[in-house]
C-alpha cells in the first residue's frame, strides 16, 4: 500500500458521490484546494461528528477557496442516506472498490475499511497536509483549516 507524504503529487481518482455523479480529484487542479477526508463508516458516531463538523465549517472552507471531499468504503446508497441525514451538500464519495483509500495508504486491509485520514491538497495537486487518526478519535479540522488559510 502507498505511503503518501506532504509534498507528493496527490494520486488521482474518480469516485461516485451520493447523487451518482462522478467526481475526479484532478477536476479541481488549478482551480481549488481540496480538503479530502477518508472516514471509516457512514452513520458511526465519530464519523457522524466529523462530517457534522465539516458541514458546520463548510462556508469557511469554501471562502478559503477549497472543496470538501469525504470518502468511505460505503456504497453510494449509504452515502446518499448519510448525506440526507446530515443535510450535507458536499460530495460524500463511495469508494466501494477500495481504490482511492489504497492509493492514499488510508485502508485497513485486514479490516476492510478506511483509516480516518485528513489531507489538504493544494491547487497544484500536491499534498500540503496529512494526518491519520486512531479509530474512535475525532479529527481536529482546525489543523486543516490553518493549512488552507496559508494556501489561500
Amino acid at each position: 500500500m502507498a505511503e503518501i507524504k506532504v509534498g507528493d503529487l496527490a494520486p488521482d481518482f474518480e469516485l461516485e458521490d451520493q447523487n451518482g455523479k462522478k467526481v475526479k480529484l484532478s477536476q479541481f487542479r488549478g482551480k481549488k484546494n481540496v480538503l479530502l477526508a477518508f472516514f471509516p463508516f457512514a452513520f458511526s458516531p465519530v464519523c457522524t461528528n466529523e462530517l457534522g463538523e465539516l458541514k458546520e465549517k463548510e462556508e469557511t472552507i469554501l471562502r478559503l477557496d477549497a472543496q470538501i471531499l469525504a470518502a468511505s468504503v460505503d456504497s453510494t446508497w449509504t452515502q446518499k442516506a448519510f448525506a440526507k441525514e446530515l443535510k450535507v451538500k458536499f460530495p460524500l464519495l463511495s469508494d466501494f472498490g477500495r481504490k482511492a483509500v489504497a492509493l492514499y495508504g488510508s485502508y485497513y486491509e485486514d479490516k476492510g475499511f478506511a483509516k480516518r485520514t485528513v489531507f489538504v491538497i493544494d491547487k497544484q495537486g500536491r499534498i500540503a497536509y496529512k494526518r491519520e487518526y486512531e479509530p474512535g478519535t475525532q479529527p481536529d479540522i482546525k489543523e486543516a483549516l490553518d493549512i488552507l488559510k496559508k494556501l489561500k
